[in-house]
């Protein structure tokens, strides 16, 4: 399946025919992830495999008890290393620059100080693993799957479920596995409803 038609077929999905996902599909979606692009080439995205339905159940309980995940023959958990610390780089650190110029002095200042430094850097990781996961999620539609994103998730009892280091958390979810029944579209707004040119005034 050509890239442009997987993007036109994706839709996420909450309910997963019995069909267990084949081992080469899975290889091939992690693969996939393994090649995306993340921020200095860092790569500190990991991906954990479920296919232990006990597990999977315990998931949907940790992401307000969604029981249709339960369903999903596999669920990826998507997580970061959050081992590095803002507060702890120099001044002159390109990520530290970078944050202060998203998000403004103040807002670091403030985040730099907060006691919790785990909650701190999730912040900070939140879309760490989410590019991959898409790349992820394009695959398993190439070879006839869908998926779904999870993202009303306990993030700590999900990183407990898999007994995770204390570096490393898991931020969400991905139910993936072959459709049940019919597949409804939602409807997407138009090009020009999303996009402008050079400047904002310039949209039609």
């Amino acid at each position: 399946m050509e890239l442009l038609e997987a993007i036109k077929t994706r839709v996420s999905i909450r309910e997963f025919a019995e069909t267990t996902v084949p081992e080469d599909v899975i290889t091939e979606m992690l693969e996939a992830a393994r090649l995306s692009p993340s921020g200095g080439n860092s790569q500190d995205h990991f991906f954990g495999v479920i296919t232990d339905k006990a597990k999977i159940e315990e998931l949907a309980q940790a992401a307000g008890n969604q029981i249709w995940i339960a369903d999903a023959p596999l669920v990826v958990e998507c997580c970061s290393d959050i081992s590095w610390d803002l507060r702890e780089q120099p001044e002159n650190d390109f990520g530290l620059i970078v944050n202060k110029l998203r998000f403004g002095d103040d807002l670091i200042k403030y985040l730099n100080e907060y006691p919790d430094r785990r909650r701190v850097m999730s912040i900070f990781a939140n879309a760490t693993p989410l590019i991959p996961a898409e790349h992820m999620f394009l695959t398993a539609v190439s070879h006839g799957l869908s998926a779904c994103f999870v993202g009303f998730l306990n993030t700590g009892k999900a990183s407990k479920i898999l007994n995770l280091p204390e570096n490393i958390i898991c931020l969400f979810l991905l139910a993936v596995g072959y459709p049940k029944g019919n597949v409804t579209r939602k409807e997407k707004k138009r090009i020009d409803e999303i996009s402008f040119y050079n400047t904002w005034e310039g949209k039609a």
